[in-house]
């Protein structure tokens, strides 16, 4: 059985290979075949680097945004609106390039993005995971009309492979979304709050974790995140950490 099984993994290794010869992934900004450095197929074209740049400077410790004023630990936002999640941790800034690769990821089933991203995610964030030391990970779910009408849903495909890379338990069916709720894009911070309001459910499997980590693609105001760690927490005092691509501006 373990002879079959090493075979099989041999066998799709080298599948897996002969496809990324004669069908090169893209880069998810340019979109050409990405290139290979050192025997290495490089996530992202260099050039396009510049255009997606990573968080290098002063962020806040809540939600992981970029912060202009260095006297404090916190942003503008978090200050403001309290969150109840532990912290949030993104990769990118918020960029038009970064804006347009995530809405082609999600919006024109450029499902090969998520690999993309999520070894992303892993490269630039493993210290902290790893020192969160957490039980699972787990997507943010989206209503079922909205995986009928795109066909998957992208925060899915960040934490399968997130959690596959650092082989730490993946469970896509703790959090389900009941509610298929309005684009949050216009809505206040208040109206976005009602709007998540019993929008999700947790199953009963809640119980057996101490330490989580919610993975989607963009942080803004945290509104998310916050209704599904109240949603958690009415079952177990637990810890939540949310992880994004990239965190927006917010308010």
């Amino acid at each position: 059985m373990l002879k079959t099984k090493k075979n099989m993994l041999i066998r799709d290794n080298f599948l897996e290979g002969l496809v990324d010869i004669f069908y090169p992934p893209a880069c998810p900004i340019c979109l050409r075949p990405r290139p290979i450095v050192e025997g290495r197929r490089e996530n992202i074209c260099k050039i396009c680097r510049k255009k997606a740049p990573y968080i290098t400077g002063p962020s806040c410790f809540k939600c992981g945004k970029p912060l202009d004023n260095t006297d404090s630990e916190f942003c503008k936002d978090c200050l403001e609106n309290p969150h109840v999640f532990k912290k949030s941790m993104a990769v990118f800034e918020y960029t038009d390039s970064i804006s347009k690769s995530i809405y082609e990821f999600k919006y024109y089933n450029k499902r090969e993005f998520g690999k993309v991203f999520a070894s992303e995610l892993v490269l630039r964030l493993e210290d902290e995971i790893r020192k969160f030391d957490p039980d699972v990970i787990v997507p943010v779910p989206i209503s079922n009309e909205r995986r009928k009408f795109r066909g998957f849903n992208q925060a899915e495909i960040l934490a399968k492979n997130m959690a596959k890379d650092l082989n730490i338990p993946y469970d896509e069916n703790l959090i389900y979304r009941v509610k298929n709720t309005i684009p949050m894009k216009k809505l206040s911070n208040t109206n976005r709050i009602k709007n998540l309001e019993n929008a999700f459910q947790v199953s009963r499997n809640v119980v057996r974790y101490n330490k989580v980590i919610v993975v989607d693609d963009i942080y803004t105001t945290g509104a998310t995140l916050d209704a599904i760690t109240k949603e958690l927490k009415r079952f177990k005092d637990l810890e939540v950490v949310g992880i994004v691509i990239c965190v927006g501006q917010g308010f």
